[in-house]
């Protein structure tokens, strides 16, 4: 997002949008308007590209200081602990689908899920940090990713799991 203060204020969500997806820092005069849109009953997927996004899931959390450091990563980091009884992820409940060792990660973030109160880590990497947590806020969820999908930092954009992945998060909006 490139914006002059107070651009996107009022533009950023349209009325029949189901799911907004965070993929750079927020300035701080949005912040209010998606945390709105969260807590009506629509998920936000806040991507973290790297330790500058700390502010904004700071902000959207609204559960104080929550620092974000970059992972050290041997050769690639693999997703274990997935917890498929969620609704986000039951559709991947079946051993036909529910392998995701083939998705390498090269770059992951680490943050302190125990900061963010009411959260449940949905899948962490094999070094034990988050790797998609789900934050209820009222009738939403804050969902965030603590890696991206561009080449540079997994394959998960290639996987097969990644469009119904985020068809699942767009239909936790219906709920």
């Amino acid at each position: 997002l490139s914006h002059a203060p107070g651009e996107l204020k009022g533009k950023l969500i349209h009325p029949d949008d189901r799911l907004l997806i965070v993929t750079e820092p927020l300035p701080e005069d949005v912040i209010p308007e998606v945390r709105s849109f969260c807590e009506s009953g629509h998920p936000v997927l806040l991507v973290l590209q790297n330790d500058k996004m700390s502010p904004t899931l700071s902000a959207l959390a609204a559960t104080g200081p929550t620092p974000v450091s970059e992972a050290k990563v041997d050769e690639f980091a693999l997703l274990t602990d997935m917890k498929f009884d969620h609704p986000l992820l039951a559709p991947f409940n079946e051993p036909r689908f529910s392998d995701f060792t083939k998705i390498h990660f090269w770059k992951h973030r680490v943050i302190d899920d125990g900061r963010l109160p009411g959260s449940h880590a949905l899948g962490r990497f094999d070094d034990g940090s988050p790797a998609l947590i789900d934050l209820p806020l009222q009738r939403g969820h804050l969902l965030t990713l603590t890696t991206g999908w561009h080449p540079t930092d997994s394959q998960l954009a290639l996987s097969s799991k990644f469009v119904p992945l985020l068809y699942s998060i767009m239909k936790l909006g219906r709920n």
